[in-house]
């Protein structure tokens, strides 16, 4: 069985919901994964699931791949993109796309606009880095997985590799953390027209782990009213649906998110947001009470 992005939303939202033992968020070495959509998907596969999607960050290249990977084995998989996104309710808001036509020219073109900032936004950090003397190469980032995507993650994996850090980590910890480093934001969109956006391509648009927007210091009883502040501005935006189960979020939370989601009608999605084999993130925090 397959599922392309032709299907209408009322199958989309079938398929997803049927049961299928699925995976609705991953990602690989076309945004910050380490794995090949072709490799990922296989893995998946081998590991029994049935109903896949590739969802990198704010680019289609490997959600692409996945579709001829799909053509080749039969499996059954929705075209997905994971969206950056901005808004006064919340900092950093993920915003999922699935089923979006590709060849949309709205949608095209504004993915086209986003990496056109992504690597000026990149040009400032590497100036700034190098200002302290890291001497930082074009090669190196073009070293770093081909070069498909660039960010924070890849300066600190170059930084490391030249001997200045212990590991990638450690420059989260230190030199991103200087002020000048962290006003260097890269520039987003506003998360009602992410969603807009999505409509535009005639995909859906789910919101990606509610969990995440969870502060460091902030309990889970402070936390849920703020929670669902933020499920009802985006659900007033026109979201399609609730990423209810995610590492981020324990059986209990997930079983919350649920009840939102079955309250006003909204498609209820599942996904690992794997980065490698290995799945190393660690999720504890916003499991706490």
């Amino acid at each position: 069985m397959k599922l392309y992005k032709e299907y209408d939303k009322e199958s989309i939202r079938t398929i997803i919901e049927s049961g299928l033992k699925r995976d609705l968020h991953m990602h690989t070495n076309y945004s910050d994964g380490t794995m090949s959509p072709e490799k990922l998907l296989k893995m998946r596969m081998d590991q029994g699931f049935e109903l896949l999607s590739i969802t990198d960050h704010d680019g289609i290249d490997g959600s692409v791949i996945g579709e001829g990977f799909a053509d080749k084995t039969g499996l059954c998989y929705i075209s997905g993109i994971e969206f950056d996104s901005e808004d006064p309710m919340g900092k950093d808001l993920h915003i999922l796309g699935y089923g979006y036509d590709r060849y949309n020219p709205v949608f095209r073109d504004a993915l086209r606009d986003i990496k056109i900032k992504r690597a000026q936004r990149n040009d400032i950090l590497m100036k700034a880095l190098n200002d302290r003397g890291y001497g930082i190469t074009l090669d190196d980032v073009g070293s770093i997985n081909k070069g498909r995507y660039v960010g924070k993650p890849t300066f600190a994996y170059i930084l490391y590799l030249n001997g200045f850090m212990q590991d990638p980590n450690e420059a989260f910890r230190t030199v991103f953390k200087e002020e000048d480093i962290k006003r260097i934001h890269k520039e987003t969109l506003q998360s009602r027209d992410v969603v807009d956006l999505i409509h535009v391509a005639g995909g859906m648009a789910v919101m990606a782990h509610p969990m995440e927007q969870r502060r460091p210091d902030e309990s889970f009883e402070v936390f849920k009213p703020r929670m669902y502040s933020i499920l009802d501005k985006m659900r007033e935006y026109g979201i399609d649906g609730v990423e209810c189960f995610h590492p981020s979020a324990s059986p209990e939370q997930s079983e919350l998110l649920v009840e939102y989601a079955d309250k006003y009608g909204l498609m209820i999605t599942e996904g690992s947001d794997i980065h490698s084999p290995n799945h190393l993130r660690d999720y504890s925090r916003y499991h706490k009470p």
